[in-house]
């Protein structure tokens, strides 16, 4: 299970893309993670592109936070 710990932000949002941005996961849920699927099959070995968007409650400021993950079975 792949996700991010965050803790006082709102207006979150989890996104997963493969290599051609295909959005292959995405949650509005800070508490959920891919697990490696899309539409219930197994995802190939890969590199994917997770993004998220969010806003901080300490400054209100909006955040884009962008990054790779390698899916290994």
């Amino acid at each position: 299970m792949f996700f991010p710990k965050v803790m006082g932000v709102t207006n979150y949002h989890f996104m997963i893309f493969d290599r051609w941005g295909q959005l292959f996961f995405e949650t509005t849920n800070p508490n959920a993670g891919w697990d490696g699927t899309y539409k219930g099959d197994k995802c190939q070995e890969d590199v994917y592109v997770w993004k998220i968007t969010l806003t901080d409650v300490v400054d209100y400021n909006d955040h884009t936070y962008i990054g790779h993950v390698t899916l290994i079975r």
